[in-house]
């Protein structure tokens, strides 16, 4: 009986270490990832670029995100867990202090795309290290935990940045929010504990390619990868561009307010630490569809020009938007539990792949044609991932 409270104390005292770490893991990853966002009008007027050009900045970082799970998708599971969240932390954190010493924007581009393939090495495992690792009854609580510190870091990244960046410089911002993140690498490095349920697989090529390829083009999962690559995408696009529709009539807010805006990310936090909830009410595949729908009211409030009804809009769609990413995470990463990070790996790299894409598209329609035609686009794609998000479940509820 002593052995076996003890037992239970350790392993309750393992899942709350995990808990923190994987929260400093996602605020790192999601705080280094898009920083750049309300910086983008500083990079715009350094170095003479348009809108859409300057949110390459943010779209590089992804896309070497894309590049590094095409890796890591094949490669995670041959390798350490704390290994590799500990150096694709630390690694990333000095490419984000590289960024705030380059002369010009291609440098920057460059950096901003070797962090991004870094920072895939963590976010790659970094949810099959938890499923592996904390006990059954905490497993969803933490996931949502480890979200939620996307989201906050995601929010104080931008929130810090552009502060600093009102205060001195965008330079100084990026340099800092690189030493913020070296810290909390060496956090996890030293006290992270070690996989005890994980063994490195010795792999050859039928069993890293070719069983490999069937998970990745699975019918069932394709529809969440794509729900998570467009739903990413659209709540990236609004974040990239809503500072370029503040600062301009009838808002005329000025820069230095504009890192007001991703306090916003608060009601991320809620959704993330919401969903947990929600599905024990409700079939998850139905929170899927009713969030997705409700997203389109949220965007059909930005078209007026008030600015708490935007405000409103915003904190609605955020609130949905890690709704959405908690609940396909969820649904990816049960499919199969010999692969898992394979099936995690290919989701964000769908995932990331819709932030740079829509990301940077959406902002040319903004150029052209206006924040009427950009929320219609938005409008229209969301309506495209809620046929999607019904056809998955669907196909996955009919095993």
């Amino acid at each position: 009986m002593k052995n076996t409270k003890i037992a239970k104390e350790a392993s309750t005292k393992k899942d709350i270490v995990i808990s923190i770490c994987a929260f400093l893991s996602g605020f790192s990853c999601f705080a280094q990832l898009y920083y750049f966002q309300p910086l983008l009008p500083d990079l715009a007027r350094e170095f003479g670029l348009t809108a859409s050009h300057s949110s390459l900045a943010v779209s590089f970082s992804t896309l070497g995100m894309v590049a590094g799970l095409c890796v890591a998708m094949f490669m995670a599971d041959s390798i350490s867990r704390k290994k590799l969240i500990s150096f694709a932390l630390l690694a990333s954190s000095l490419t984000s202090i590289g960024c705030s010493y380059s002369p010009s924007f291609f440098p920057l581009v460059a950096l901003s795309a070797l962090k991004g393939f870094l920072l895939s090495g963590a976010t790659s495992v970094s949810l099959a290290y938890i499923s592996e690792e904390v006990q059954a009854k905490n497993k969803n609580k933490i996931t949502g935990l480890y979200i939620a510190g996307n989201a906050i870091g995601g929010m104080m990244g931008r929130v810090i940045s552009s502060y600093l960046a009102a205060e001195f410089s965008w330079r100084v911002a990026s340099l800092s929010l690189g030493l913020l993140c070296a810290a909390f690498a060496l956090l996890f490095l030293t006290f992270s504990p070690r996989s005890q349920n994980f063994t490195p697989k010795r792999e050859n090529f039928k069993s890293l390619i070719v069983a490999d390829l069937s998970l990745i083009t699975s019918r069932k999962l394709i529809p969440f990868y794509l729900c998570g690559s467009l739903m990413l995408g659209i709540f990236v696009s609004l974040y990239n561009y809503m500072g370029f529709y503040l600062v301009k009539e009838p808002f005329n807010f000025s820069p230095d307010l504009i890192h007001y805006i991703y306090l916003m990310y608060t009601f991320g936090v809620f959704g993330s630490l919401a969903t947990a909830k929600l599905d024990s009410m409700f079939n998850h595949f139905s929170v899927l569809r009713a969030i997705v729908l409700i997203s389109v009211p949220a965007l059909l409030l930005l078209y007026i020009p008030n600015f708490w009804i935007v405000t409103l809009g915003l904190a609605l769609f955020t609130f949905n938007f890690f709704v959405v990413h908690v609940t396909c995470n969820r649904v990816v990463s049960d499919y199969s539990l010999s692969k898992r990070s394979v099936a995690i790996s290919m989701y964000l790299l769908c995932y990331y792949l819709g932030s740079s894409f829509w990301g940077w598209s959406t902002g040319i329609v903004l150029d052209h044609f206006g924040w009427q035609w950009f929320i219609a686009i938005l409008i229209l794609l969301t309506l495209v991932l809620y046929g999607i998000a019904s056809h998955g479940s669907k196909i996955m509820q009919q095993e």
